[in-house]
């Protein structure tokens, strides 16, 4: 009888119908997806290595990969290297300014003390970043506005008035502005 039984079942089965062995395609998926996050963490490791470069660029590159990946710590490291490898044509923008735009609304309290930097470059890289997310949450989606909201968020960025070039007084009304908006966002107000 229990050779019967034995026969009854595939090669490779025991009496409650698994597999003895697994199956090698599923070892090889294992296997190839353990690498991945082997590769994944050697990979983050030496991104978070190279932050503390000398090198502008290579830190601004290995921040802006955090980004890429979705690292939870993106938006620190981005804020760490706001003002490094800027565009040779545009020194108000950084590789960070592009992914903290990305990054979205969790980088506008952090950018917004920025404003207040003892360096106005640091301060204007902030402002462009604040500029590129505010324009997000008003309804542009990186290539084109979606209705009226363009001149909404001109009137408003406008009454705002920040400007980099300001001394700490006159910063301080336009910076206190942001912060009061921003609050408001967060409450639902």
């Amino acid at each position: 009888m229990a050779a019967m039984s034995a026969a009854c079942r595939g090669p490779g089965q025991t009496r409650n119908g698994t597999d003895e062995e697994q199956n090698p395609r599923v070892e090889i998926a294992a296997t190839i997806e353990d690498q991945r996050t082997k590769v994944e963490v050697v990979e983050e490791a030496v991104e978070w290595v190279e932050l503390e470069s000398g090198d502008e660029v290579t830190r601004a590159r290995a921040a802006r990969r955090l980004w890429e990946r979705g690292h939870p710590r993106a938006l620190e490291a981005n804020l760490r290297v706001l003002d490094d490898a800027p565009d040779g044509l545009h020194p108000d923008y950084t590789p960070a300014v592009g992914a903290l735009v990305a990054i979205g609304e969790p980088a506008l309290d952090p950018l917004i003390e920025r404003l207040d930097a003892p360096e106005e470059m640091t301060r204007r890289r902030a402002a462009n970043a604040i500029s590129g997310i505010t324009k997000g949450l008003f309804g542009y989606d990186g290539q084109r506005w979606s209705g009226g909201e363009e001149a909404q968020w001109r009137d408003w960025w406008w009454a705002i008035g920040y400007d980099a070039r300001l001394d700490a007084a006159g910063r301080k009304p336009k910076i206190d502005a942001l912060r009061a908006w921003s609050a408001a966002r967060k409450s639902g107000r």
